[in-house]
């Protein structure tokens, strides 16, 4: 397996599992358990730092469509809107539905932009 798959698959894996432990620590409880909390914000901390290198490793000597330009900004303000509201969730205040709503949807989405980003630049160095 060459670097430009094997990259791809273990951000894939680092998402899955930002989201396993994720369910993990809703299903805990509130107020929140610290070293599972802590587990969580590493793992997505990981994956997003992870992410980051990855898609600029695949950006370098390739001519950016607009296309991919747009699923890596997109991508990019869905790993802020998680990092934002898994925050004031952590903080317990605004207790507002929207944001729980946010932070339940937005992974799907952040995975598929990572996925379209992935695709879109992996693509473009063939």
């Amino acid at each position: 397996m060459n670097t430009m798959t094997s990259k791809p698959i273990v951000t894939g894996l680092l998402l899955l599992f930002t989201l396993l432990s994720g369910v993990w620590l809703s299903n805990s409880g509130r107020p929140y358990n610290t070293v599972i909390f802590t587990i969580h914000k590493l793992i997505a901390l990981g994956a997003v730092i992870f992410t980051v290198v990855t898609v600029r490793q695949l950006c370098t000597g390739v001519d950016i469509r607009t296309l991919a330009l747009g699923a890596i900004v997109a991508t990019g303000l869905l790993f802020l809107a998680l990092f934002v509201t898994g925050a004031l969730l952590s903080i317990g205040k605004p207790d507002h539905v929207a944001i729980l709503t946010v932070h339940r949807a937005a992974p799907l989405l952040a995975v598929i932009a990572t996925a379209a980003t992935m695709v879109l630049l992996v693509s473009s160095k063939s």
